[in-house]
């Protein structure tokens, strides 16, 4: 069960989120959490650059600290819904296996140049507030060489090879180095964020979403 912190949880072999410095929480984590990292939304006012990035939630040595990212609790087949200024803390190993090279390339995602056909994939659901707002998400996955995507589909299941799929953003960089997209939305929408692994690659990882209004 994804848990939504309102206290430290500690573990005997938990995560270290490095200090914030806005009132949030430090110290160890249990795997497969989903947290505030600020006790209010990561909103901020409209303007013409992109927010401070978000410190890694996650690092090389915590590669042996989770090692399966929870049950898929939904909607659909998302493992949890995420909203601005939350960050999950997950594993690709025990999602789902909807999502391949032939879909990501059908939706304009990103060319068929990267095997996806392999291992399981994490689907979570981001429904952006009514306005023009902008999202930044970021994924650290420095333990594997993990792809982030966002398909942008006002549904309550998930996108399928048969989804008219009017928008998706992907970041598909080979390494393990942060990655990062940027979604827009000027009535409210809804996302699916998917962490896809390269070929069979799987591995733990934090996704962290910040967003701001306006569309600058």
């Amino acid at each position: 069960m994804i848990i939504l912190l309102t206290a430290l949880l500690g573990c005997e072999h938990g995560l270290t989120l490095p200090p914030d410095d806005g009132g949030g929480y430090s110290g160890p984590l249990k795997p497969g959490v989903k947290l505030n990292v600020r006790p209010r939304r990561y909103i901020l006012p409209g303007m013409d650059s992109s927010p401070p990035p978000p410190e890694p939630a996650i690092s090389a040595q915590n590669c042996y600290d989770v090692d399966d990212g929870g049950p898929v609790s939904g909607p659909d087949c998302a493992t949890a819904t995420i909203s601005c200024g939350e960050v999950i803390i997950g594993h690709t190993r025990g999602g789902v296996d909807l999502y391949n090279t032939r879909f990501y390339e059908k939706n304009f995602c990103t060319p068929a140049l990267t095997d996806h056909g392999g291992g399981d994939e994490r689907v979570y659901q981001l429904r952006m507030p009514p306005g023009d707002m902008k999202a930044f998400v970021y994924l650290d996955s420095p333990c594997a060489d993990l792809d982030l995507a966002a398909v942008k589909l006002k549904s309550r299941t998930c996108p399928t090879d048969s989804s008219m799929v009017p928008q998706c953003e992907m970041s598909t960089q080979t390494s393990t180095y942060r990655e990062k997209i940027e979604l827009v939305s000027q009535r409210g929408s809804t996302w699916w964020i998917i962490v896809e692994g390269k070929d069979n690659e799987e591995g733990p990882f934090a996704l962290h979403v910040m967003c701001r209004e306006g569309l600058i």
